[in-house]
């Protein structure tokens, strides 16, 4: 285990609930957390840089070996299917029995979509709404396992080229009028992938970084963070700008593995195992806790940390009880 990996999941998927408690906080006419609805989102940008790095450092030795691709594709699908299917199926019957309680920020809902995380037109939703972010964890798994038919620096030059292209070619040209379709695979929001496959390099290649430097590029990230979300722009292309912040800050925060692992933090270590339940799940603990409180005269500050201990905590209820055996029964089913 990484642990500073952990704990980037750790704070993302904080960072994401905080996001979603804010939402639920102004749809009920509450007066604070505001800022965070935007910041919150921030939390995805790291997701997609760890997601890249942590693809780089899986499959370090299956470059070229037989079955590669297969096995990339198997082990992923393993590791977020299963549990996502899960609360979609609750999702949809939350959907077939009271309809107005799924995506109550408005739009249509796709089903099949839904389940196939296929890509979704401007007006459509997915059952749970954060999905979206798993649809272009695919796209990028995709494209991620054909570097795996060349050689380690290759196959990843290979994919990090291919973002840039896809990138550049998304930010130089008129897009208006282009199909949803289109926007799936040109789209800004890649970068953040090849971020964390460099990040990875990066680090590879020197591997003792000055503590100094590691907590500069911390402060530096942070500092960007909160400039980005206060009205100001860098090069106004936003994951550009956004994945430069959450680059400095992963960067800062991996560099200083050492130091993790002398001094680990067994809370943030529990939250970052159990950041993929409380991703998946918190968004139905919203709803519960709102419909909840919604009977008694709570104070918002009262309803806000109800909200937010109570996704924490029933993510890590779902990482035991729910994530990890269904991880371990589909591995049986398909012969792993």
């Amino acid at each position: 285990m990484i642990l500073s990996i952990q704990y980037l999941r750790g704070v993302a998927s904080i960072l994401v609930v905080l996001s979603h408690i804010a939402w639920k906080n102004i749809q009920a006419g509450g007066s604070t957390m505001h800022w965070w609805h935007d910041a919150g989102t921030f939390g995805v940008d790291i997701f997609f840089i760890i997601s890249g790095y942590i693809m780089v450092y899986i499959t370090r030795d299956m470059h070229q070996k037989p079955h590669a691709v297969r096995t990339f594709i198997k082990k992923r699908f393993v590791r977020i299917i299963p549990l996502y299917w899960f609360y979609t199926l609750i999702a949809l019957v939350i959907f077939i029995v009271i309809p107005e309680r799924v995506n109550s920020a408005g739009g249509g809902t796709d089903i099949v979509k839904s389940f196939l995380l296929l890509p979704l037109k401007s007006d459509e939703n997915y059952l749970v709404g954060v999905g979206w972010t798993l649809h272009y964890e695919f796209l990028f798994y995709i494209l991620f396992s054909f570097g795996l038919l060349l050689n380690r620096v290759v196959g990843n030059i290979f994919v990090i080229s291919t973002i840039l292209f896809l990138v550049l070619f998304s930010i130089s040209i008129d897009v208006d009028g282009a199909t949803y379709i289109f926007y799936d695979f040109f789209n800004d929001i890649y970068i953040e992938f090849a971020l964390g496959i460099s990040l990875y390099f990066f680090l590879l290649k020197f591997k003792e970084i000055n503590p100094l430097i590691s907590i500069l590029s911390t402060i530096i990230g942070i500092y960007l963070f909160y400039y980005l979300h206060t009205g100001h722009i860098l090069t106004g292309i936003h994951h550009i700008d956004t994945g430069t912040s959450a680059f400095l800050i992963c960067f800062g925060i991996v560099s200083l593995e050492y130091f993790w692992k002398k001094r680990e933090c067994r809370l943030l270590t529990t939250i970052g195992n159990a950041s993929y339940s409380i991703y998946l799940l918190h968004p139905f603990i919203l709803v519960a806790v709102v419909m909840l409180t919604n009977r008694f005269n709570f104070h918002e500050s009262t309803i806000i940390v109800i909200m937010f201990l109570s996704s924490i905590i029933g993510g890590y209820i779902s990482y035991i009880f729910i994530e990890q055996k269904l991880i371990k029964l589909t591995k049986r089913m398909i012969l792993f």
